[in-house]
């Protein structure tokens, strides 16, 4: 995704929000998490320390040596929602365990106010 590799916060979160507004018309469900993946973008950045480069159409990022993704979930909560899990090495990137699922507003807040929280590492 080299056209996001010198890209804002707020260019990155806006890149998704037109993905998924784009690969899901008119789906609600997925509509009402695009407010919540500007403090996302932001939480990871944050635990990071640095800007990051997401890749492919989902929010990929390491941290402490291990790589993560956030993506969109019909099944988190009871109207969908933003899992962040573990991907692990291979081929095909297969899902390890989901660390936390982010299933409103509120919960996406949180994880940007203390995003290593949801890693064990609490500022």
């Amino acid at each position: 995704m080299t056209k996001l590799a010198d890209a804002t916060a707020e260019r990155i979160a806006d890149h998704f929000v037109n993905y998924l507004f784009a690969e899901y018309p008119g789906d609600r469900h997925v509509r009402r998490v695009a407010s919540w993946v500007g403090l996302i973008v932001l939480g990871i950045e944050k635990l990071m320390g640095h800007r990051y480069v997401p890749h492919t159409r989902q929010l990929r990022f390491d941290y402490a040596g291990r790589s993560f993704r956030a993506k969109y979930n019909h099944k988190a909560g009871p109207r969908g929602g933003i899992d962040i899990g573990e991907t692990l090495a291979g081929r095909g990137s297969s899902e390890g365990l989901t660390i936390c699922s982010i299933t409103n507003l509120q919960e996406a807040a949180s994880f940007y106010d203390d995003p290593a929280r949801v890693f064990g590492n609490s500022k």
